[in-house]
């Protein structure tokens, strides 16, 4: 657990993102956290630099500032449009990953402390002065013994514990205590985000994760012409070191001037919208962030991606449930998009079903008829995501990471091309994904499937009925029964009865010591009967208390 006054370097990392945080403007909400105010940060002067900035834009460069674990926090925001504004999905959509360089002496270093063998020593040729600086890690030129010229990726020596201080603080404390004091961070569910921020910062600190991404996507495309993957050698290959073929190619964002041929930005629009589009309803596989940065045009306007940390999976049952709600938006059916939502598990039952689905058809009305061409996807992502946050549905994050592949593939084939029809592109995966769906030899597997299971059922179950049986004669189970919301019904039944039974104790006193005077039995005081007038006086009390408890339960 997070104590800062006895950890030395998280107090001192703590201490530096407020201060960061207040040289962008945020000193506001740090003075709201009783940690920041008891360790008297004081507003930066650089922060009225800044003003100037738009709050998006400030929030952003903090998060650049703070380093690779913020980085990757604001990478995993920006597919939030739920739970964030327009504009600062927008600006963290822009979030730049180049630090200043780390000298090779120091990298060099750092490795020899992490790997037995002489890195150099690999290689007949190695750059020191990096191609690439990312925060994360750097990328390097070299050349193999055998010839072969290589991109060597290296984790910076020390990114693992900023990594982990920073994960302690934000779940040991930001998380915690900004749900605590900012009302507004409570509904956006801050522990899922963190689960999803470690899973995929772990990714990215682990390069042979990246090597086996590069090897899966290699083999989903292969026999493709126009996408290329480059080779991993996997020989070299370590969880911090990852050495792949180096590619010569020009980057994507090269052409979205005026000075390249509209035919070619049309073809790279129309190739890189398939690709990405293949890798979601085909493969299941996709790359959850294909960035232009990302990828270099090669010769023939092949595409050769280059970045394989962040992915995304979609399962067969996923991508059946996607082209069930895909197909239930081109027909405007609600009920089955309704139905679909719940076989997902993210359409809880405390949502009004009624006030949702007249929210979605007004939803669905406002697409519905328009030419495909006018429709952006990332508009129409968005106002479905912040549909499903006003109305507290869950959403998987598989599906969140479709969305932001969706809408970055958009936004790079609009900047291409900007008569790009993203909804016409996904229009044939869609028809084939719900063919394939119906079609004669998906029906017989399903088939298949389901007379295995009844078969299997039909064997285990007279077995399994036989072991119960045998367990409740043996006093080994028992059947309890738990009563939801009768808690108080039964109560007070329990005090009805309670009350007639003392009515009829109190009813058998009186008539017995009724008998008893009348009979003369027992000693006498007086000509009185001992046992029948204490038989009266304890009758009379009972009388006294059940009219007492009568007027009390009335009262409450």
């Amino acid at each position: 657990m997070f104590q800062p006054y006895k950890n030395l370097r998280l107090l001192r990392r703590f201490k530096q993102i407020g201060q960061i945080a207040a040289r962008h403007g945020f000193g506001d909400v740090t003075g709201r956290l009783y940690l920041f105010a008891k360790l008297k940060i004081k507003q930066d002067p650089a922060a009225a630099q800044m003003a100037h900035l738009a709050r998006a834009e400030r929030f952003r460069r903090m998060l650049e500032e703070l380093g690779p674990t913020f980085i990757k926090l604001g990478q995993v925001l920006s597919t939030r449009p739920d739970i964030l504004p327009a504009d600062m999905v927008a600006e963290l959509a822009k979030l730049q990953d180049h630090v200043t360089e780390t000298p090779w002496d120091q990298m060099k270093k750092g490795l020899q402390n992490r790997i037995d063998d002489e890195f150099e020593g690999q290689f007949s040729e190695f750059d020191p002065a990096p191609i690439a600086s990312a925060s994360i890690a750097q990328v390097y030129r070299a050349r193999l013994k055998s010839g072969e010229p290589v991109a060597v990726k290296i984790i910076r020596p020390g990114t693992e514990r900023i990594v982990h201080d920073d994960l302690i603080l934000i779940e040991e404390f930001l998380v915690k205590w900004l749900t605590r004091f900012v009302k507004e961070v409570r509904r956006w569910r801050p522990q899922a985000i963190v689960e999803q921020l470690r899973t995929s910062i772990r990714h990215e600190l682990d390069l042979q994760h990246e090597g086996r991404n590069a090897d899966i996507f290699r083999a989903n495309f292969q026999g493709d012409p126009r996408v290329y993957v480059p080779q991993i050698y996997w020989d070299y290959t370590q969880r911090d070191v990852l050495v792949m073929e180096f590619i010569e190619g020009r980057p994507m964002a090269e052409f979205f001037g005026d000075g390249v041929e509209m035919e070619t930005k049309k073809a790279l629009a129309e190739n890189g919208a398939r690709i990405v589009l293949k890798q979601i309803f085909e493969h299941g596989f996709f790359q959850a962030d294909p960035h232009p940065g990302n990828a270099l045009v090669m010769k023939g306007n092949v595409i050769c991606f280059l970045d394989f940390g962040m992915f995304g999976r979609l399962d067969s049952q996923a991508q059946v449930l996607l082209a069930r709600i895909l197909h239930a938006v081109v027909k405007k059916d609600v009920h089955r998009l309704f139905k679909a939502a719940r076989d997902l598990g993210v359409l809880s039952e405390e949502v009004n079903p009624t006030e949702m689905r007249l929210a979605v058809l007004d939803l669905l009305e406002q697409y519905y008829g328009i030419p495909l061409q006018q429709i952006h996807v990332r508009d129409l992502l968005r106002d479905i995501l912040q549909l499903i946050s006003r109305y507290q549905v869950g959403i998987r994050h598989d599906f969140l990471f479709l969305a932001k592949a969706l809408s970055t593939v958009e936004a790079s084939g609009r900047k291409l091309d900007p008569d790009f029809d993203m909804v016409g592109s996904i229009k044939p995966f869609v028809r084939t994904m719900i063919a394939q769906r119906f079609s004669p030899k998906r029906l017989m597997h399903d088939t298949h499937l389901f007379t295995e299971d009844v078969v299997q059922l039909t064997q285990e179950t007279p077995e399994l009925l036989l072991e119960i049986l045998r367990q409740f004669r043996s006093g080994r189970s028992r059947i309890e029964f738990h009563s939801r919301g009768l808690e108080n019904s039964l109560e007070r039944v329990n005090r009805i009865f309670d009350k007639l039974t003392l009515g009829l104790i109190i009813s058998a006193l009186l008539i017995a010591s009724s008998l008893m005077a009348h009979a003369k039995l027992g000693p006498e005081w007086k000509g009185y009967p001992i046992i029948g007038g204490f038989g009266f006086l304890i009758a009379g009390g009972f009388v006294l208390y059940l009219i007492y408890d009568i007027l009390r339960s009335r009262r409450t």
